[in-house]
């Protein structure tokens, strides 16, 4: 075999273990889902596990549930705890223009939540009162160990809530407990719906996630129309008041 014979093979081998490991990391991406913004994903590990997760910034540190009193409880009614007041993020930073190119990103969004929504799981709930005294019940969806969308329970029934919809109960018939048990089942069968809304102050698109018909939560991705981004403040409430 001559010279230029062994520096072809050796081009041939070079391309293929090139290409080998470039299948290595697209597998490896497929079976860990779409990249979270801000987050690493070699630094993730088991994503299942969110409790090993420190919070994510940049929300930093909430003040512990016992500093915060709740108001507008009925009288003989005990206060919950209202939620820590949202910190500045990634989801509200001044707007920047965008360029056209950006719309393009709408299919890839919806793909992307698609992509992501196999790998959904429960963790948390908690509950607080709202502005009119009502009990509120939440749940965070849970993806990389940090949350990406909340879902509202009725306190009465323990049913999901669309958006926008706001019961006024001043008690909670159910316990956290039992919606948890029911927890895991909804996530699983969150649907993602066929559109995307953009809204320019948080340079993001909104995909909406489907419970039984009603729209329940929405997952925010990136105007790259690739990372999912955090919901900071609801992953903020989670780790203050979840239980």
């Amino acid at each position: 075999m001559d010279i230029c014979d062994r520096t072809s093979l050796l081009i041939i081998l070079v391309c293929f273990l090139t290409l080998i490991a470039r299948g290595g990391v697209t597998m490896a991406e497929t079976q860990n889902g779409p990249p979270v913004l801000g987050i690493e994903a070699t630094a993730m590990g088991d994503f299942t596990s969110p409790e090993s997760m420190p919070a994510t910034e940049p929300p930093g540190t909430p003040p512990p549930p016992g500093a915060i009193t709740g108001h507008g409880a009925p009288p003989g009614q005990v206060a919950i705890p209202h939620p820590p007041p949202p910190r500045v993020g990634l989801d509200q930073r001044p707007s920047q223009p965008m360029g056209s190119e950006v719309l393009g990103n709408a299919t890839l969004a919806i793909k992307t939540a698609r992509n992501t929504r196999k790998y959904f799981t429960s963790w948390k709930l908690w509950k607080h009162r709202g502005p009119a005294g009502e009990v509120v019940i939440k749940a965070a969806v849970i993806y990389r160990r940090v949350a990406v969308a909340c879902m509202d329970f009725d306190p009465l029934t323990g049913d999901v809530l669309p958006k926008g919809y706001h019961p006024i109960n001043y008690e909670a018939r159910l316990s956290l407990d039992d919606i948890r048990k029911e927890l895991p089942a909804i996530i699983a069968n969150l649907k993602v719906l066929d559109g995307a809304e953009f809204r320019d102050k948080e340079r993001c698109w909104i995909v909406p996630l489907a419970y039984e018909g009603k729209i329940v939560a929405h997952v925010k991705v990136y105007h790259d129309g690739i990372h999912i981004v955090p919901d900071y403040p609801v992953d903020q409430e989670m780790r203050a008041y979840g239980s």
